[in-house]
């Protein structure tokens, strides 16, 4: 066998290498050749292992049937409420007192609107009874009246607005204060008629960025009737005053910058009037105008907590010697405690115009021939705090230190009257005045206000501030029972009030070789009841003096005892 394959093998190389290089056949069949493709990513480097993406496989929620049906419903029912309290235009209240005093009041105002408002007011009370002093005696005839009416309009627009209101004031009385009954009530009569007009424009052109002007103007006349029933009946005196004053502002950020310019000037005559407005023959004549400047910035500092109001005032009073007087004008206050506690300081000062109308309205039996001056303040420090112990509770407590240079007062003009008119007497003084406040509101139910003042007086000249109290409480409350029965009590105290006299008497003690009037303590309460009937019929019983003390207002002038007054209030 091993022989047989070597000879087969031998055989075969030959007859293989003679073949020829071309080897042709032919042949059927079917080859499948491959489709090519792009790979479509670039060709790179791959230098690391790429983690296996973790698939994610959402799942599938049931396929269930759901099946919609609608039913009906009731329709929906809305109750109304009146939100806003009608308001009635006119308003009528009338009373009568026990002493002979009718008392009315009329006011015609405006219903609801955005942008004007206007009004009426009438007011009307006299007195036609006697008046006693402390020992019971009559004084001479007190009877007066006293009528005032008034008009109002405001407007509110989108870049200004506008107040404005004249008034009109009638008001007759009696000299009373005499101890003699049977006196002539013509030769102790006196009246006064007062006109004042009011106006202020202010612009409104937005709050921060923008310059706005508050321009406000006061206008007042004021006559009076002759003095006496005697050579001097057709002297008479007059007063025409006005204050005019420009306030800008400017608010950026947190302060508001602001320059005020304002002229005061005050005309007083007292003579034989030919006219309404002028004197053919004048025994006093007294012009006063001031100037007045007063920049400053208002700033709110750490979180709105700490205000202050830094500036200065100018005051120029132009008379027979022009003098120009500068006053700091800083305030600030710091809130503590979430508002419950503020201590504040302030320090100003001012020069207070002296006029004819002013003394008026402080003490009517004024002679209406006076020697009239301006009060100077150099200073007035203001220290306290204020604060509330919580939404119910308030309180407050104040020290003012005021200098008061050419302070006014009140004493008993023997000169020309006989002791039943004041003159003025003008002192330089050291004031210092403590103050106690404090509050209690319960709701509309429930409302007290206390006060208490602590003054001393510190004089060049005269022995007593005449006439003003060393100590003041004042008492208000309120009480509402239901909306039906409403309850309105005050108590006014002073004590420690002197009148300069100038001879020796009862209750007249010698002090700096002066002769000093004991005026006696003051405690005059008052009270009111009303009852409503319904939103527009109410009836009403006040008292007045409830202690019926017969307390002195000013030296020789008693007030009226307890008086019951009654009455009703319309609205329509």
């Amino acid at each position: 066998m091993k022989y047989y394959l070597i000879l087969l093998i031998c055989g075969w190389f030959p007859w293989y290498f003679a073949q020829s290089d071309v080897f042709e056949t032919d042949g059927k069949g079917n080859r499948d050749i491959d489709r090519t493709h792009r790979i479509a990513s670039a060709p790179k480097i791959i230098d690391s292992i790429k983690t296996s993406a973790v698939p994610n496989r959402p799942l599938l929620g049931p396929k269930l049937t759901v099946k919609v049906t609608t039913d009906t419903i009731a329709a929906a029912t809305i109750e109304t409420e009146q939100l806003l309290e009608k308001i009635y235009p006119f308003y009528l209240k009338l009373g009568m007192g026990s002493t002979l005093m009718p008392l009315g009041e009329f006011y015609v105002n405006s219903t609801r609107s955005r942008s004007n408002y206007y009004g009426l007011h009438v007011k009307h009370l006299s007195f036609f009874g006697d008046v006693k002093n402390r020992e019971k005696q009559l004084m001479a005839p007190a009877s007066f009246d006293n009528t005032s009416i008034q008009g109002n309009f405001e407007t509110f627009q989108k870049s200004f607005s506008l107040q404005s209101h004249l008034k009109y004031t009638n008001h007759g009385f009696h000299y009373y204060g005499l101890n003699d009954p049977t006196i002539e009530k013509d030769s102790i009569a006196q009246r006064y008629q007062l006109v004042n007009v009011h106006a202020a424009l202010a612009s409104n052109r937005g709050d921060t960025g923008v310059f706005n002007v508050k321009t406000t103007l006061d206008f007042r006349y004021t006559g009076t009737d002759s003095p006496m029933a005697d050579s001097l009946k057709d002297w008479k005196s007059k007063e025409q005053g006005f204050k005019l004053h420009a306030l800008g502002t400017y608010k950026t950020g947190a302060s508001t910058f602001y320059g005020g310019l304002g002229l005061r000037y005050n005309g007083y005559s007292y003579g034989i009037q030919d006219s309404i407005l002028s004197f053919s023959d004048s025994g006093i004549v007294y012009k006063n105008t001031i100037v007045d400047l007063n920049p400053g910035v208002k700033s709110l500092l750490i979180q709105n907590k700490l205000s202050i109001d830094a500036g200065f005032n100018v005051s120029i009073d132009v008379a027979n010697q022009t003098r120009a007087y500068f006053f700091p004008a800083i305030s600030m206050q710091f809130a503590l405690l979430n508002n419950q506690l503020i201590p504040y300081a302030v320090l100003k000062g001012q020069v207070k115009q002296g006029s004819l109308t002013g003394f008026y309205q402080e003490n009517q039996f004024v002679l209406p021939n006076l020697n009239i001056q301006n009060e100077v303040n150099p200073y007035d420090i203001q220290l306290g705090i204020k604060g509330a112990f919580s939404k119910k509770f308030t309180y407050g407590v104040q020290a003012n230190f005021i200098k008061e240079n050419n302070r006014a007062f009140f004493v008993t003009d023997t000169l020309i009257s006989t002791g039943n008119k004041f003159t003025l007497v003008y002192d330089s003084l050291n004031h210092t005045k403590i103050e106690g406040q404090f509050g209690y509101q319960a709701g509309k139910k429930l409302s007290v206000d206390v006060i208490a003042r602590y003054h001393s007086y510190e004089l060049f000249n005269e022995a007593k501030a005449w006439n003003l109290p060393q100590a003041e409480i004042t008492v208000q409350a309120s009480y509402n029972l239901f909306d039906k029965f409403l309850v309105k009590g005050g108590l006014d105290m002073s004590f420690g009030r002197y009148a300069k006299v100038y001879e020796a008497g009862t209750n007249v003690t010698a002090f700096n070789n002066q002769f000093v009037y004991d005026l006696g303590n003051v405690i005059d309460g008052n009270l009111t009841l009303e009852y409503r009937y319904n939103k527009r019929i109410s009836g009403f019983i006040q008292l007045n003096n409830i202690a019926s003390q017969r307390y002195l207002r000013f030296y020789n002038y008693p007030v009226i005892p307890i008086s019951v007054f009654g009455g009703l209030t319309i609205k329509f």
